[in-house]
């Protein structure tokens, strides 16, 4: 349906701007230029979440702005587990280990109807341009003998898309959402702990995340091997090497170098 602009903006994103709508309500209105099929690839990953025993916010409907297509959520209150653990640096432990048993829980549902992770990884791959021939075949022999599964996965779980809310924890934003086996989404968590920037950050805030992001990546791994009894850190370790090197294909600012040294360090040819 199409409605008049809407109220008070509250944030914005690389795709969409969200803005306070109705009571407990936003709107995710998507820029001009967004491709129609980001939005319907989102509603369809919201549909097939919602019928799952998750703490997400629930999808009310569909809408057009001047032309911009948007999505109405439930609306979510509450810091991120990001925001928190820097604010109430306690809580990092306590935090890291809630964000191991939310990973927990949200494997344990299936994710049928959702695109498999193992194609979409290897296509991701292919098109990595940084890579040369070599690693780039290591890697894809790599992940052709790796298991495969159906579980839910996020495939872009992180401190930052849980928001901590007076009745507990909700997971946000599943535009990445796959099925496939819960170590490759074990190891997309990792590599972004291990290695994800903070933008326009001097030497001294680096430091300060990432000893951070060290302290809450090993709580966060111990406490999900703990949960994962037959499960390996080089378990894990493995299916890092394609996630990172799929990870390469989105050119993010200081995180080439440290992608490609994990590869070469890590590929079983």
């Amino acid at each position: 349906m199409s409605i008049s602009i809407p109220g008070s903006l509250i944030a914005k994103g690389r795709t969409a701007e969200v803005y306070a709508w109705q009571e407990g309500q936003i709107l995710k209105l998507f820029y001009d230029g967004c491709p129609s099929s980001w939005t319907q690839h989102e509603i369809d990953i919201g549909r097939v979440v919602a019928t799952l025993t998750l703490p997400t916010p629930k999808l009310i409907d569909i809408v057009k702005i001047e032309g911009r297509q948007g999505i109405i959520y439930e609306r979510v209150d509450g810091p991120t587990m990001l925001k928190l653990s820097n604010t109430k640096p306690w809580l990092l432990f306590h935090l890291a280990r809630q964000l191991a048993e939310l990973h927990t829980q949200m494997h344990k549902q299936d994710g049928a109807g959702l695109a498999p992770l193992r194609s979409s990884l290897k296509t991701t791959i292919q098109q990595v341009e940084n890579l040369s021939p070599s690693l780039k075949a290591g890697v894809l022999r790599m992940l052709e003998r790796l298991p495969d599964e159906s579980a839910l996965c996020h495939f872009d779980f992180h401190p930052g898309q849980v928001i901590i809310t007076a009745r507990g924890p909700v997971i946000i934003d599943w535009m990445t959402a796959v099925q496939g086996h819960p170590l490759a989404d074990v190891a997309r968590t990792s590599i972004i702990l291990m290695v994800g920037q903070v933008p326009g950050a001097g030497w001294a805030m680096r430091a300060i995340v990432n000893l951070w992001k060290g302290l809450f990546y090993q709580t966060y791994i111990a406490r999900y091997l703990e949960l994962h009894p037959g499960v390996t850190r080089d378990d894990v370790t493995t299916w890092m090497v394609p996630v990172a090197a799929g990870r390469l294909n989105e050119g993010i600012t200081g995180e080439q170098e440290p992608l490609l040294r994990f590869i070469e360090s890590h590929l079983l040819f």
